[in-house]
């Protein structure tokens, strides 16, 4: 019988005496192939930009798709297939420019002000 866990050091003891089934994690890889780019997401730490088989930025992957999408002579494809990653980094949408100044006097006005109190010697 296999016993596979991850475990820190205080509780294995408890995980000694169990039987755990092994658990098999699967990795999604990705690598987006688009005009002369190729965008490589497997590292979850760093994203790879290649542009024909030359490495043009290795970093934070939302910075990748930007900067495949502003190098791009078409980027609907790429906007579309990264549109989950470019909608949480959007930037907030206002109606007006004095929608951010009332805004910002709300959240003025909403904190509370206490007297500083001296401190006894």
């Amino acid at each position: 019988m296999a016993i596979g866990a991850i475990v820190i050091q205080v509780v294995v003891k408890n995980v000694l005496t169990m039987c755990a089934k092994p658990v098999s994690v699967v990795t999604k890889k990705m690598i987006f192939k688009h005009e002369k780019f190729i965008l490589d997401l497997n590292a979850a730490t760093k994203a790879k930009l290649y542009s024909e088989n030359k490495l043009v930025f290795m970093g934070d992957g939302y910075k990748a798709i930007l900067i495949l999408i502003n190098s791009s002579s078409n980027p609907e494809p790429v906007k579309n297939k990264f549109k989950a990653q470019l909608k949480l980094r959007e930037k907030p949408k206002f109606s007006q420019p004095d929608d951010m100044e009332q805004l910002r006097q709300k959240a003025l006005n909403s904190i509370v002000k206490t007297p500083l109190k001296k401190k006894k010697r």
